[in-house]
């Protein structure tokens, strides 16, 4: 069973899962020099880790992400997943997808240390 999926197609379940819970504010000084702050938004950005993924997996994923945003001009996607047994799902996008080669001995590489970053909306 797949526990994630991106605009409802199921990818490789990472090594590891880390959600970052953070709050936006605007804030600003006033003229006493007392910082001022108004909530904005709670916000949440989500880790995936592969430790190694073959490129057909992180191809699909690459795909969804970055390859068709040329094309479909859609820098947000639907991230579905499960969280203590309940379906969760965030509007999303990427940051930057940092990968290294671990083997190219064959037709089909296998990458190491990739790490996937997504940031609600």
């Amino acid at each position: 069973m797949a526990i994630f999926t991106l605009d409802g197609i199921a990818i490789k379940n990472p090594n590891t899962f880390r959600i970052e819970l953070y709050t936006l504010t605007k804030s600003t000084r006033v003229a006493n020099g007392d910082m001022v702050m108004d909530f904005v938004a709670n916000k949440r950005k989500f880790e995936f880790g592969y430790n190694a993924i073959n490129g057909t997996e992180l191809n699909k994923i690459i795909e969804i992400l970055w390859t068709q945003l040329a094309t479909t001009r859609q820098c947000f996607h639907t991230l579905n997943y499960l969280e203590d047994g309940i379906e969760k799902t965030a509007r999303v996008y990427s940051g930057s997808i940092p990968k290294n080669l671990h083997s190219a001995q064959s037709k089909l590489w296998v990458w190491k240390d990739v790490t996937i970053s997504l940031v609600e909306r």
